[in-house]
């Protein structure tokens, strides 16, 4: 029975301060560096600057790494604690901020971009008086998500020693106190909950943003790292050249391939199909206040639990295999899914709405024809790059067990096989580029396509 019952012990809740603060410190200074980096990386994206294929192609390199083997080789760089789970956060965070930012930007009204771009105003003013303005509310929607997603990340981080909570969760985990793995996971619910709660003022007044400068100087200093290893870190870079396979496991490549893609194809199809439907309500623009604040709560408990952790949870409960890694991400990637739709809806422009409603259409046919079509480009990007996620993910549930190109990846990493390891690494990259790729063409048919003046 102390399976349903956490621990609140004073003792316990004392103990959790320290992590808690280094997965706050761990976030605020990765999300730091991320945003510094990533949105002149988007810009140059959005605007189809020169070189942006370029930039693309490192951004999808970076997102193609496991959290896990990204964490173990920030560890082998700079050491244990915080310092590495810093690192690991930004390089990823950077990726993933530079490419969904750029893809927003690509959902900007046209009408405004091609005035600016008449005058002959530059890529910088397009950006500064254009991009950002018009995209400006799903930019700090995706922001607050972002942060969160970095204080779920450090699970991964502190498993190879990166510190926080990830650390404390592994370790009880590990020592089967499940009472304790559910205070975790209701510290991570009540983390979210505040972070979702601090980007709902942060849309409302985005100045408040700003407050996170400092916050994010302060976390960057606290928690830099303490040591450079880079001759350790060569031999073991060097270690993984040339990336090789041995011919049976060559032989059983493309079922890991498929497996890895049903897993992220099908937990994407159930977190949308569980989303999509339920969002709306969970909009205030358009629920009871209540109601919303009630699914939004329940977002919040589905996509505040890890990937990792529904995988554990559901191999035990149904078995090994990819049903349970699809489920697994399905259940998580509803509740991302469904607070990124809802703020798309609340994001929609008001007049359009208020003229439908002046008509004294119901709230079915104004979610239909009003809300849908107008938030239809964000509703897109986050999907997409919610599979595209998927894809990654999919190799982080198959560690536990339930197959595909995680799962050789794992065993690969745990023998110390680095050569293997890349190679796996190399395929789950293309898998990720591949998936880019889909979504490129589909924003092309999309009519997604500006070009800035240079």
């Amino acid at each position: 029975m102390t399976l349903f019952v956490p621990d609140v012990s004073a003792a316990y809740l004392r103990d959790l301060i320290v992590p808690v603060g280094e997965t706050i410190g761990m976030a605020a200074a990765g999300m730091f560096v991320a945003f510094a980096l990533g949105i002149p990386i988007a810009v140059a994206i959005g605007t189809r600057a020169p070189g942006f294929r370029l930039l693309v192609a490192a951004l999808s390199s970076l997102r193609a790494i496991p959290d896990l083997t990204l964490a173990i080789l920030a560890v082998v760089i700079v050491g244990l604690g915080p310092g590495a789970g810093v690192v690991a956060l930004a390089l990823f965070y950077t990726a993933m901020v530079g490419r969904v930012y750029a893809d927003l930007f690509l959902t900007a009204e046209r009408a405004p971009l091609e005035a600016l771009r008449a005058t002959g105003a530059s890529r910088v003013a397009i950006a500064a008086f254009g991009l950002l303005p018009l995209t400006m509310s799903d930019l700090l929607t995706f922001g607050s998500y972002a942060f969160e997603c970095a204080m779920r990340a450090s699970i991964i981080v502190g498993a190879v020693g990166g510190g926080g909570l990830g650390t404390e969760l592994v370790g009880s985990l590990n020592a089967l106190a499940y009472h304790r793995v559910l205070t975790l996971i209701l510290v991570l619910v009540a983390l979210v909950a505040i972070v979702d709660r601090f980007g709902a003022l942060v849309r409302r007044t985005p100045r408040l943003g700003l407050l996170l400068v400092p916050v994010g100087l302060i976390s960057l200093w606290l928690n830099r790292p303490g040591l450079f290893s880079f001759a350790h870190a060569l031999g073991v870079f060097g270690g993984m050249l040339p990336p090789a396979l041995r011919l049976p496991e060559v032989a059983a490549l493309p079922a890991l391939i498929a497996q890895t893609l049903g897993m992220a194809l099908g937990g994407t199809l159930l977190g949308a199909v569980l989303a999509f439907p339920t969002s709306p309500a969970a909009a205030q623009r358009i629920a009871p206040p209540a109601l919303a604040l009630l699914l939004r709560r329940i977002f919040d408990v589905a996509r505040a639990i890890p990937e990792l952790v529904w995988g554990l949870v559901l191999v035990v409960s149904i078995g090994t295999g990819p049903f349970a890694g699809a489920i697994a991400l399905g259940l998580h990637s509803a509740g991302v899914l469904g607070k990124l739709y809802a703020e798309s809806f609340e994001n929609a422009p008001v007049a359009p709405i208020a003229a439908l409603a002046s008509t004294g259409a119901r709230t079915l046919p104004i979610v239909a024809f009003g809300f849908v079509p107008l938030a239809l480009g964000p509703l897109v990007v986050h999907t997409l790059f919610r599979l595209e996620w998927n894809v990654r993910a999919a190799a982080i549930v198959g560690m536990i067990g339930a197959g595909g190109i995680g799962q050789a990846l794992y065993q690969a990493q745990q023998l110390f096989f680095y050569r293997e390891m890349l190679a796996y690494v190399l395929v789950t990259w293309g898998l990720v580029a591949l998936s880019d790729w889909l979504g490129e063409r589909l924003r092309l048919r999309l009519g997604w396509r500006f070009v800035a003046s240079g």
